[in-house]
């Protein structure tokens, strides 16, 4: 049922760019294709590292459409086969410039070996399922918030095999001075009673400061970077990255 109900989902989002698309000219929406890589020293995602003690090749690829998207994110360690490589497909609808609501379908493949990509029980799937709520702030009160539940997948259920739905909550506050950009970010976890963030059923896990420019390279071109400084309270770790985009 859980098969049925994402494929329909993923055919209804398709459908919508698909439908954006075809439109006259003459409208207002536009459709656009983007790819890109993300090069991180590590792989930090919602203060978990994750891809081990390598760097991470980070691809990506998306499909919009007036307020719909479909994309494919991926992350790739280069430290070795089975560290953290990762292939994810998502749907966003936003309906205004400041909400957006996203299904993201996160799978954690093992290079050489036999993944079950189609497998979509839910007592045995690799996939987990999550559907995220975005909020990116307005000038009488610019905090972003995200919301992000897991509701399906064999990760995110406990010893009992109860889907547990674990929940991420991240508060952040951007501000430009000049040509950097600063933000601060606080997240924590709650119903983590599967342990699908590393927590004991709920804790602060992703605390810090991240900054990011463009370092101009030629007249047409300018490199975007960035740093992070990143606690995690929860397991008392702390991790500094750098990266860049191309």
């Amino acid at each position: 049922m859980k098969k049925i109900i994402f494929t329909l989902v993923l055919i209804s989002g398709l459908s919508a760019v698909a439908q954006e698309t075809a439109e006259p000219a003459t409208k207002t929406k536009k459709s656009n294709i983007n790819i890109g890589v993300d090069v991180q020293s590590r792989y930090i995602w919602r203060g978990i590292q994750l891809g081990g003690s390598s760097p991470s090749l980070q691809p990506s690829i998306e499909v919009s459409s007036g307020k719909f998207a479909f994309g494919a994110w991926g992350a790739y360690s280069t430290g070795g086969k089975n560290t953290g490589q990762e292939a994810d497909l998502y749907i966003s609808y936003s309906p205004s410039d400041i909400f957006s609501f996203t299904i993201t379908d996160y799978f954690f493949p093992t290079e050489g070996t036999l993944n079950n990509y189609f497998d979509y029980d839910g007592d045995t799937t690799g996939h987990v399922f999550e559907v995220m709520v975005s909020f990116a702030g307005t000038e009488s009160f610019p905090i972003a918030l995200t919301l992000a539940t897991n509701f399906a997948g064999a990760a995110d259920k406990d010893a009992n095999g109860n889907q547990v739905f674990s929940t991420y909550i991240e508060a952040s506050y951007s501000k430009a001075v000049g040509d950097v950009e600063y933000s601060v970010f606080a997240g924590a976890v709650f119903a983590d009673d599967a342990g699908y963030y590393l927590t004991d059923g709920s804790g602060f896990i992703n605390l810090g400061l991240g900054i990011s420019k463009k370092i101009k390279i030629t007249n047409t071109f300018s490199l975007p970077i960035n740093a992070a400084l990143t606690f995690n309270p929860d397991q008392e770790n702390i991790y500094l990255t750098f990266g860049f985009s191309l």
